[in-house]
């Protein structure tokens, strides 16, 4: 036993009230007031529930009933959770004896439990510290009721265990056993009886029973791996994996036998002969690929591997499968004659440059077939659009395939989309560093020079010169004049370019662009800001408003019609409606400076859209496009004919009448309001019709005959009292509107007599 010294001695490690609590009982048979002072260190650090139970606990064991009473009373006051209240009953039952109350926390915490091993836990409790069987027996009945899966019969076995009831862990772990529905189960299942008992002879009966229940190799494959898991019996597992054998019949079960055969037995012969009965049968893309992996790099099948992945490509269509496929050929399975014709055909479909560009190195790389990736590169070449693509070409043909002449080509073609000083200057560098050619090297470094926009730019100019014609003493002594006289003007380029740095939008970009002109005629300056608002306005996202400015400075300051058809095309191609290409149109006709051209541009703008009119109206609606924009008045009559024929109501014919009238063609425009007339059969198209052509620009002579032509069409007295009141409101004819009532008056008798008296009076007499 410890002296007290050696108590006091330990108090200093004390922290919680659990570490107080226990050394007070330690103390209790030494000095009880020592051993109470304790206690009471013990509450002062109390905080939740288990706290304030060894408290009570401690008090117990100085012989402090009262206290001790008081301290539980102050637990359960904190008792939130079940298992809180569950511990207070068990201890209050095992330690004060009151079993009453503790009866009546256990069951309280029961009835707000939820977790299996709470349940577990209240009914150790209920046994232990009430000595009851029956509510611990009826706490494991909801246990088991809870229970909803082998899971949770192996946690609770596995639990029970461990709390040394090994005969309860057991009957509960059997009656998992009707969730064994597949043989997966069993095997997890008898997988469970060997971790958690360790008992191999149950675990082994348990897999022999399933034996009968196999149906198909899956089955077999997933009994002879727990014979092997648990018992190493390789002979066991050769005759389940026989008997799979037996039963394998679709593609799907030889894939099984086939993993099983490999897996448990390392039997390459017998894997690959069912991997082949069961390729016929996939046809998932992905599936063959992991398999072929799997045949080529674990099992060392290569043939195997090759007809998987030739069946895989198959079911391919897209150039990056293709390209993925045949680098998968060449790592799994060595075979570069395969890879080769998997590249071959990822070619045939390849339309990227970039694409091609990377499969050329690559056949380059991997296979060292210059032929070949000379035939991507050359892909690649008639492919590529933009200067940047051309010198990445270039780099990878230079790299790969040491070609002076395709490098050459590459060049000459870069050339000719290169513009402003440092592409030349690069295309130049490119000349000598891979050909080596000072004639082609001086075409481009002239152009350079040509299209200097800046001081440095110019530099850069003398800079190529004096490094690579430093033997031109003439040339060498142009360009340091022009550099001198360059930086003589730096003032006011140096305006421009402080005005260029806060150019942050597209349209500051333009004025920029036209101030330069205005004040410094200097186009090549000039040009480099339109593409500088070109790339901006797409950054900023497209509108047509900045296009037009665009394409106006293109044209008024480099004269380059291309590029400013190029602009107008894209405009064009984002028309989405008739209007949004008329807007395009008058762009053109307004902007470029070859009127001629953009004449010829507009007509097949239209033209191009008359296939997507397909209704009448949209005819309609082209044809007066064609009007405005072309003055083209036979394509306008044909459209109209073309509507016309489509057919419509009075109001498509008023249209039509209203567009031929425009084009100074008052005999058609005549016909079509026949036709507009003949189209109404009410009072209300009539006054429809009517109005229209009012609106329209049509003399009241004509609109009058078309009223008054109306009036045979009308059947019904109720249509044609309303046609008589309209041709008062249209017209204001009280005389003329006297004889049609007069003529209507033998139509409106009896019941209907008043409503025709009161129109008239309204409409002939005017009063009320």
């Amino acid at each position: 036993m410890a002296t007290k010294e050696e108590l006091e001695a330990r108090e200093g490690e004390c922290s919680t009230a659990a570490d107080f609590a226990a050394l007070a009982k330690e103390a209790a048979g030494v000095d009880k007031d020592y051993a109470k002072s304790l206690v009471e260190k013990a509450e002062m650090q109390c905080q939740m529930p288990p706290d304030y139970i060894a408290a009570a606990e401690g008090a117990l064991a100085i012989g402090d009933e009262e206290y001790a009473k008081d301290l539980y009373s102050q637990a359960e006051d904190a008792c939130f959770e079940p298992m809180e209240f569950a511990a207070l009953g068990f201890s209050l039952a095992r330690h004060l004896g009151d079993k009453d109350k503790g009866r009546e926390l256990l069951e309280r915490a029961a009835d707000e439990a939820t977790k299996l091993d709470e349940f577990l836990t209240i009914s150790g409790y209920a046994k232990e510290g009430l000595g009851d069987e029956d509510l611990a027996a009826a706490l494991l009945a909801k246990v088991e009721e809870k229970a909803k899966g082998m899971d949770d019969y192996v946690n609770l076995a596995r639990t029970l265990k461990e709390q040394g009831n090994e005969d309860m862990a057991r009957e509960f772990y059997k009656k998992a056993a009707r969730f064994c529905d597949d043989l997966a189960a069993t095997v997890t299942y008898a997988r469970g009886i060997v971790e958690i008992f360790a008992d191999q002879g149950w675990a082994r009966s348990t897999l022999e029973e399933a034996e009968s229940d196999c149906q198909f190799p899956k089955d077999f494959a997933a009994l002879a791996e727990g014979f092997k898991e648990m018992f190493d019996d390789q002979a066991k597992v050769g005759e389940l994996m026989e008997q799979a054998a037996e039963f394998a019949m679709s593609g799907e079960e030889n894939l099984d036998l086939a993993k099983g055969w490999w897996n448990l037995l390392g039997d390459k012969d017998k894997a690959v002969a069912a991997f082949e009965k069961a390729l016929p049968e996939i046809n998932d893309k992905a599936q063959l690929l992991e398999l072929a992996a799997f045949a080529a790099t674990e099992m060392d099948a290569k043939d195997l591997a090759k007809a998987m992945y030739a069946k895989a490509e198959q079911k391919m269509s897209s150039a990056p499968e293709r390209l993925k496929l045949a680098e998968a050929v060449l790592r799994d399975t060595g075979d570069k004659e395969l890879t080769l014709e998997i590249y071959k055909r990822a070619m045939e479909s390849l339309t990227q440059p970039n694409d091609l560009i990377g499969l050329g190195a690559n056949i380059a790389d991997s296979l060292g077939d210059k032929e070949t990736a000379a035939a991507a590169y050359r892909k690649a070449l008639n492919a590529v659009s933009d200067f940047g693509q051309y010198l990445k070409l270039l780099d990878s043909v230079a790299a790969k395939l040491d070609d002076k002449g395709f490098a050459r080509e590459i060049l000459e073609q870069a050339a000719e989309v290169a513009s402003g000083t440092p592409e030349f200057l690069e295309l130049t560098h490119k000349t000598m560093a891979v050909l080596e050619d000072r004639d082609l090297a001086r075409t481009f470094l002239a152009q350079a020079e040509e299209q200097v926009t800046t001081v440095g730019e110019m530099k850069n100019v003398v800079e190529a010169v004096e490094r690579y014609f430093s033997d031109d003493a003439d040339w060498v002594a142009l360009v340091k004049e022009k550099l001198e006289r360059r930086e003589a003007n730096q003032e006011k380029y140096a305006v421009f370019q402080e005005r260029e740095q806060a150019a942050d939008t597209t349209i500051k970009i333009l004025k920029l662009a036209d101030a330069v002109m205005a004040e410094l005629e200097d186009r090549f300056y000039a040009q480099k800001l339109l593409v500088e608002a070109q790339k901006r306005m797409q950054e900023e996202g497209w509108e047509l408003p900045k296009a037009r400015l665009l394409m106006r400075g293109v044209s008024r300051h480099l004269g380059d019609n291309e590029w400013a058809m190029r602009i107008l095309d894209d405009a064009a191609g984002r028309a989405q409606s008739l209007a949004d290409l008329v807007a395009v149109c008058e762009m053109a006709l307004s902007d470029l400076s070859d009127k001629e051209a953009a004449a010829a541009k507009v007509r097949a703008y239209l033209q191009d859209w008359e296939g997507k009119a397909v209704d009448a109206y949209g005819q309609v609606r082209l044809a007066r496009a064609v009007l405005h924009l072309l003055g083209d008045r036979d394509w306008v009559a044909k459209l109209l004919a073309r509507a016309a024929e489509a057919g419509g109501d009075h109001l498509l014919f008023a249209e039509l009448a209203r567009v031929a009238r425009e084009a100074g063609d008052a005999e058609a425009a005549r016909g079509y309001v026949d036709h507009a007339v003949a189209a109404c059969g009410s009072a209300l198209q009539a006054e429809q019709l009517v109005r229209r052509l009012a609106e329209t620009g049509f003399d009241g002579e004509e609109v009058r005959r078309a009223f008054d032509a109306c009036k045979g069409r009308l059947s019904s007295p109720k249509d044609r009292l309303a046609w008589a009141e309209e041709a008062v409101d249209l017209f204001g004819d009280r005389e003329a509107a006297r004889t049609l009532y007069d003529d209507l008056a033998g139509e409106w008798t009896g019941a209907l007599a008043p409503i025709y008296r009161r129109s008239r009076k309204i409409h002939v007499e005017n009063r009320l």
